[in-house]
């Protein structure tokens, strides 16, 4: 009875826990990103032709006015992206004196999904955002609009700059944008040629680029062996920057600004290189730096404010304190319906009363080899299967996924639930073959995986993990409501999300509840050796879990730095990433829940839902369950 009772006390005291990292992450990513409350931040939506949406949040310094205009920079995430992947240049811009919006592409975030839109529609919210800036926000200097994009969205914002000029050279309007600036993605490298005028045209923008120096997939260039380490030796980023100077001489120098008259005005460019692979772009500090750089020098220190050096960043800080709300949540999970099993007495009867027996010990040379040998197999064959079922069987051979039907209409997550129905099935069956093979030699029962249960427990298992995914939306929901933040850290986020993503939510969410059950089994069943520590089972079980796809991301990144080629699809290997925390994380989660109930369902569950709805809201949606 005292022990049950310090039980419920610790459990308490893990929820007050959760509930301070949870509450420190809101405050301290609100104070960040607000520039301690000199900047405000606000959501909005701008619905455009056909009834699009385009979701979107503003950053404003709060001496912003009709009398103050003040420069404005629009930043644009990448593909598989939404627009809080670009917090860092939203940060350090706003607090330096720019207004930053930032939108959700179509196809990405809250915006609308991508049903029957054509390359041009869903590159063409930067163009709305524009129009929509220059002409109903009285608070912008019009004169000093830039753009800013990384991968996909620098492709939006190039595609931009390439609009107003055309309109410019048509003469069918102004050329609105003051600055673009590209991250990881070629710019036009020689002058448009635009139909309708008898002359090539030079974009007259101030214009650059920031290259990283092992980007997995643009900067590759013939005369410069294919290599993006060497883009800079290439004639096409020289003729780049002889744009404006045509004196400018081979090889272009790392964060020259290059200058030149165009239409009789100062233009500049410049190409920056740092050395990063494609994802670390939206993460990294001397990126940052560069950002910051180019839109000084571009549009000028905003009036009224000081100059900040590049070099003072606080966007580490907002991913810091983003990233304690995303532990938080994570450990909110189980103490929550810890917490409700114990206090809740329709839900007592999930406790249990003495946990499944061990699998057999390994005291025998027989044995441990059986067990290791299934481990090892336990431990490849994700990673095996990882880019033949992603890759080249839904993906058919497709340089990003984009495989889609209404209700499967997440291309890239597609990809990845198929994967982990193929990976469940085929471990399952190793399980199966092991304990045929030696269950009866080795004393190896199917009681000590956790997976009896009655239908009535089985629906109350559901029932708690629906209430603890829904408490944790909530939490999340409030922050974004009261704080303006959410739950994240690089590449990991949990956002809020809008009811098409339910519905998804309701298609995926079987694929990854076989997954980590079948996981849940191998970890609490089959790693969960008579005599074996508890923090060993736990620790063999997170390596099981993330050393195959660690092993095939280090296989890429070690062949492209020896030979400059991949082995693997790119795309595909930068969706592997997050596995790599989360699987273990998930195998840390699912063993406190084993322990509580002796089962593999309530935990899997939980687990499930909350990365379904995580990875739906990050990825792109190629289709919409809505019309």
């Amino acid at each position: 009875m005292e022990g049950a009772k310090a039980n419920k006390r610790v459990v308490r005291v893990w929820l007050w826990i959760c509930v301070a990292f949870m509450l420190i992450s809101m405050v301290g990513a609100s104070l960040v990103q607000s520039s301690g409350g000199n900047v405000i931040i606000k959501d909005f939506q701008l619905v455009v032709s056909d009834g699009k949406k385009i979701n979107a949040q503003i950053y404003v310094p709060k001496d912003a006015s009709a009398e103050h205009k003040l420069p404005l920079v629009i930043a644009q995430h990448g593909s598989q992206h939404n627009l809080e992947m670009q917090d860092m240049n939203m940060v350090e811009l706003s607090r330096r004196g720019y207004i930053v919006i930032s939108s959700d592409a179509f196809r990405h975030g809250s915006s609308t999904a991508g049903t029957n839109l054509s390359r041009a529609e869903a590159f063409s919210n930067v163009i709305y955002m524009v129009d929509y800036a220059s002409e109903f926000l009285d608070i912008v200097d019009t004169d000093k609009i830039g753009l800013v994009g990384h991968s996909m969205g620098a492709a939006i914002v190039t595609t931009t700059l390439q609009h107003f000029v055309t309109q410019e050279a048509l003469g069918l309007g102004e050329n609105k944008i003051a600055a673009c600036l590209e991250i990881g993605y070629d710019p036009s490298y020689v002058p448009y040629e635009i139909e309708g005028v008898d002359h090539p045209v030079i974009a007259d923008s101030d214009w650059g680029v920031i290259a990283g120096k092992y980007d997995e997939y643009f900067f590759r260039q013939e005369d410069a062996g294919n290599d993006p380490a060497r883009i800079l030796e290439s004639a096409a980023a020289l003729a780049f920057v002889q744009q404006v100077d045509s004196t400018a001489t081979g090889p272009v120098v790392d964060g020259q600004f290059y200058r030149g008259e165009i239409n009789g005005e100062e233009y500049l460019r410049v190409y920056y290189q740092n050395p990063e692979i494609h994802p670390q772009n939206v993460f990294s500090t001397k990126t940052a730096a560069d950002v910051v750089d180019f839109f000084y020098e571009s549009l000028g220190v905003p009036d009224g404010h000081a100059v900040i050096a590049s070099s003072n960043q606080t966007w580490v800080w907002k991913q810091a304190f983003n990233c304690l709300g995303l532990i938080g949540i994570l450990i909110f999970l189980f103490q929550f319906a810890s917490w409700i099993m114990d206090s809740v007495p329709y839900f007592a009867s999930l406790k249990a009363t003495s946990n499944p027996p061990a699998a057999p010990a390994l005291d025998t040379g027989k044995k441990k080899a059986a067990f290791w040998v299934t481990y090892l197999i336990n431990l490849a064959l994700p990673a095996l299967l990882a880019m033949p079922v992603m890759h080249y069987w839904v993906g058919k051979e497709s340089f990003a996924p984009s495989t889609a039907t209404k209700w499967f209409g997440v291309g890239a997550l597609n990809e990845i639930a198929v994967w982990a129905v193929v990976v469940s099935i085929c471990l399952l069956g190793v399980m199966l073959l092991n304990t045929l093979l030696f269950g009866r030699k080795f004393g190896i029962k199917v009681d000590s995986w956790g997976v009896k249960i009655s239908l009535k427990d089985l629906w109350k298992s559901l029932l708690l993990a629906i209430m603890t995914f829904g408490a944790a939306c909530l939490i999340l929901f409030f922050a974004d409501f009261a704080f303006n933040t959410d739950f994240r850290i690089w590449l990991i986020a949990m956002r809020v999300f809008t009811v098409d993503k339910v519905l998804f939510l309701i298609a995926y969410v079987p694929a990854f509840m076989l997954f980590y059950l079948v996981n849940s089994i191998l970890v609490n069943g089959c790693n969960r050796v008579e005599g074996m520590p508890d923090w060993l089972v736990t620790v063999i079980s997170c390596l099981a879990n993330a050393a195959g796809i660690a092993v095939l991301i280090s296989i890429q990144y070690i062949v492209y730095a020896k030979t400059g080629t991949f082995v693997f699809n790119a795309m595909r290997t930068h969706n592997l990433f997050p596995f790599v925390v989360l699987v273990p994380i998930a195998t840390i989660i699912t063993r406190s829940y084993f322990k509580k109930t002796g089962k593999i369902y309530v935990g899997s569950f939980t687990i499930a839902m909350l990365y379904t709805i995580m990875s739906i809201v990050q990825f792109s949606a190629n289709m919409s369950v809505l019309p």
